[in-house]
């Protein structure tokens, strides 16, 4: 399906250019969320009043917003696979191979570059969508659910049993690369807290791709706006909850926040998506939205480049462990406008596929799919 021009609304059908922004969307996001917790922050002591705001700002638009985006994503994407494929075998044996590859990128990642990779865990947890992509909804709709809530009983099972919960890492002065593997060890230790919303997320996902919701919503701009607004209320009352519960004296404190923390990021996502969809239904909306499509479309690309272009920074200037939110805000700006974005479209304007994309697929198929895009050439009068 061609995308529309850049001046044109999106209709109702032409799904693929409002996916494409939804992700370009969430990538902006993860960069702000790494930018402000993945390279160390300076002593809040040292922060000025213009930070405070911002960190508690920050702290409720951003954390766990995009992510979710992100993963819910992924399950529609599946979803999208299931019914190009010629047959559910073919289907399932790409969905396989696309995923192995994936994870194997992922653990690179996360090794070399980025402590807190998705990649990853978005893989390995991909592989339990696969039994139900012949579910019915109510059977997908309840797993989803109950998984959701075994973070929260994993902790307290955790904390009952009286075996201590690993502690995040804090190794002084160590190499990076140690540093990063003492990262992987931990996320993969504490996984259980964190890869079953994951999973809730793709089975969201599954059942969205499945009815069609992403087109169905944007031809309801009532419906959008209704979810826009109204979404606000839960998601601002689930944050203070969550923020009140943790500090609570409780052994179960900590979890019953973390599972109200989900819920929150679950109401304020899906006003950042309708918000979206309603400005894609509007020329000067989709005029203003079209260029993140370009790092939608390149999305592994721009999520690699990230710890690829902020580590060798941060190690060569010492910045690790410096930043405020101030300035965690302006170099997520700076990479993404001023790299991330120009880069994308150039890259576009030429070639199909993104290079890590085009890389992907390589690994996938075996075979070397074509990188540059077809020129049109007028027909002989």
């Amino acid at each position: 399906m061609a995308d529309p021009p850049p001046t044109q609304p999106v209709g109702a059908a032409e799904r693929i250019l409002a996916l494409d922004v939804l992700r370009g969307f969430a990538m902006f996001g993860v960069l702000l969320a790494y930018c402000m917790w993945s390279l160390g922050t300076a002593p809040e002591e040292s922060w000025t009043s213009v930070d405070q705001r911002l960190g508690e700002f920050v702290n409720f638009a951003v954390d766990g917003k995009f992510y979710t985006i992100l993963a819910f994503l992924f399950g529609l994407g599946f979803s999208i696979q299931l019914s190009r494929a010629a047959s559910d075998v073919a289907a399932v044996e790409t969905y396989c191979r696309r995923l192995a590859v994936l994870a194997g990128i992922g653990l690179a990642h996360a090794l070399l570059l980025r402590n807190g990779d998705i990649l990853l865990p978005y893989a390995l947890t991909g592989f339990l969508l696969i039994p139900f992509r012949h579910r019915y909804a109510r059977m997908i709709l309840a797993t989803a659910l109950v998984v959701v809530l075994i973070p929260f009983v994993a902790h307290l099972l955790w904390l009952a049993s009286g075996v201590p919960i690993p502690e995040r890492p804090h190794l002084e002065d160590a190499p990076y690369l140690i540093e990063n593997a003492a990262w992987v060890r931990y996320w993969f230790e504490t996984a259980i807290f964190t890869w079953p919303t994951n999973l809730t997320l793709f089975l969201f996902g599954l059942l969205a791709g499945r009815h069609h919701l992403i087109p169905r919503l944007a031809a309801e701009p009532k419906a959008l706006a209704l979810i826009a607004f109204v979404a606000l209320v839960p998601a601002t009352a689930l944050f203070f909850a969550s923020n009140w519960v943790a500090t609570l004296d409780s052994p179960a404190a900590g979890a019953l926040a973390g599972l109200i923390f989900t819920f929150h990021c679950w109401s304020l996502s899906s006003t950042y998506v309708a918000f979206l969809l309603l400005a894609l239904r509007t020329v000067p909306g989709t005029r203003a939205l079209v260029p993140l499509s370009a790092i939608g479309r390149l999305a592994l690309t721009n999520y690699l480049s990230q710890a690829a272009m902020i580590v060798p920074l941060c190690l060569a200037l010492g910045w690790f462990d410096t930043f405020r939110p101030t300035t965690s805000i302006l170099l997520a700006l700076a990479v993404f406008f001023l790299v991330q974005l120009p880069f994308s479209l150039a890259w576009l304007s030429r070639f199909q596929f993104g290079p890590a994309e085009w890389f992907w697929r390589l690994l996938t198929y075996g075979r070397m799919p074509p990188l540059r895009r077809a020129i049109a050439t007028a027909a002989p009068q």
